[in-house]
């Protein structure tokens, strides 16, 4: 009887213990670039919302996605973020095999889930996965203008009407995955206005009437690159950012409306950034920092305010960092990595950082040093994105950087051997052998 009464009063102490929780806003867009927000350097966008977010908590700015076996790069980018796996292990993921999510892994530890917006992952259904579902979205929208309202408002006014009617004392997890600003990319004039075509400044890595990048597959637009055409596609990714950070601050205003936003961890992030014409590129299925980068913001009561951080780390490390901030131990192996050594003492997490879309592209980035692999043409290409970090000039020809190619290379079969990626980079390793 004893025994039982101690495990009585354990229960219920933990059992209390998960409701006192902290609750979680995970906000989610699709193709935003860091050049997309105004806390990230880019002085020219409206972002209010997110630079106050950026201002309360910590920003990381080179924040990767692993890459892609798909030109719709969310799927394996929302697919790593769910269940915590690599790459090409998340390829294999199906609704038979799905491992854990991390919202069932959250309702595990007393959380009432909740989701709203784009689902565009490979796995579980949507319902399976949550307790309660707002309108779902699919991963390619035909038009934002439907008879309900624009999509972005949609998705914005159900989060808040979930957060204003929200009573259970469970803590909640709502995510909120807007589809802005992917295409097509329609909002209101006043928006567009924000942003005047003319006054659109380009990166020094996009070049009027060049030759598209012949080493990327899939490509959005007419050969030659037209800087006109990726200036008035910047206009309109702008607005739809601005348009989406608006109701961002709406949403915001709900939590501190019911007196729980200090209460309330908020993520932001997005899948993967885009190229609007640097390297040549329109689109996302490169290995190009504006592709492969995207925003992550962390604010919580126990994270540090204004804070950026310049390490290399993964956009799905975020989940065993929420794990790591919510003190739940994730009894399930998960491939990445939590923040909180860079958060608390700016320790490293990661030595390397690898990329991969799909058997055509492989890069590793090392310090500063940055390789991109073109096994089917046998190019090569090197950059120091310190110093460089548009990427327009490429050094592997010079003779005194063949022995930091070596050594790249080195660092990338190791990260084939633990991602399991078979592509064969045999004319690489043989020609720096």
């Amino acid at each position: 009887m004893r025994k039982y009464l101690i495990y009585l009063l354990f229960y219920v102490l933990s059992t209390l213990s998960t409701f006192s929780q902290t609750n979680i806003l995970f906000i989610e867009s699709d193709d935003q670039s860091n050049q997309a927000i105004g806390a990230y350097g880019n002085t020219f966008m409206v972002t209010p919302n997110l630079d106050k977010l950026a201002e309360e908590g910590t920003s990381f700015t080179a924040a990767y996605n692993m890459g892609c076996w798909s030109p719709a790069v969310c799927i394996p980018s929302r697919t790593m973020l769910m269940y915590g796996k690599y790459l090409w292990k998340s390829q294999k993921i199906n609704k038979q095999n799905a491992p854990k999510s991390f919202p069932e892994k959250l309702h595990n530890n007393g959380y009432h889930t909740y989701i709203t917006g784009k689902w565009h992952a490979m796995g579980k259904s949507v319902k399976n996965i949550f307790d309660e579902t707002g309108t779902i979205q699919p991963g390619q929208l035909k038009t934002y203008n439907s008879p309900a309202g624009h999509i972005t408002d949609i998705t914005a006014n159900e989060a808040i009407n979930f957060i204003k009617n929200y009573s259970s004392k469970k803590p909640f997890f709502a995510y909120v995955a807007f589809n802005a600003p992917h295409v097509p990319r329609q909002t209101t004039q006043n928006y567009y206005d924000l942003y005047p075509v003319d006054k659109v400044k380009l990166p020094p890595s996009v070049v009027d009437n060049t030759p598209l990048n012949t080493n990327v597959k899939y490509q959005y637009t007419n050969n030659p690159l037209s800087a006109k055409t990726m200036q008035k596609r910047v206009q309109q990714n702008n607005a739809m950012v601005t348009h989406m950070d608006t109701r961002i601050g709406d949403i915001i205003n709900t939590l501190k409306e019911k007196g729980i936003y200090n209460n309330t961890i908020i993520v932001f992030t997005s899948d993967h950034g885009i190229n609007f014409g640097e390297n040549g590129v329109a689109g996302k299925v490169c290995l190009y920092e504006p592709s492969v980068t995207a925003p992550l913001i962390i604010k919580a009561p126990t994270v540090k305010q204004n804070n950026k951080i310049t390490a290399r780390v993964y956009l799905q490390d975020v989940v065993p960092t929420l794990f790591s901030l919510l003190k739940i131990k994730d009894k399930e192996a998960t491939d990445f990595k939590s923040l909180m050594p860079l958060l608390i003492n700016s320790k490293k997490t990661r030595e390397s950082i690898y990329l991969a879309m799909f058997n055509d592209q492989r890069s590793i980035i090392h310090k500063n040093n940055k390789l991109i692999l073109y096994p089917k043409t046998g190019t090569i290409e090197m950059y120091n994105l310190k110093k460089d970090p548009w990427e327009t000039n490429n050094i592997s020809a010079i003779k005194r950087n063949q022995k930091t190619i070596k050594d790249l290379l080195t660092r990338l079969k190791k990260w084939q051997i633990k991602t399991d990626d078979e592509t064969d980079l045999s004319i690489f390793y043989n020609q720096y052998n």
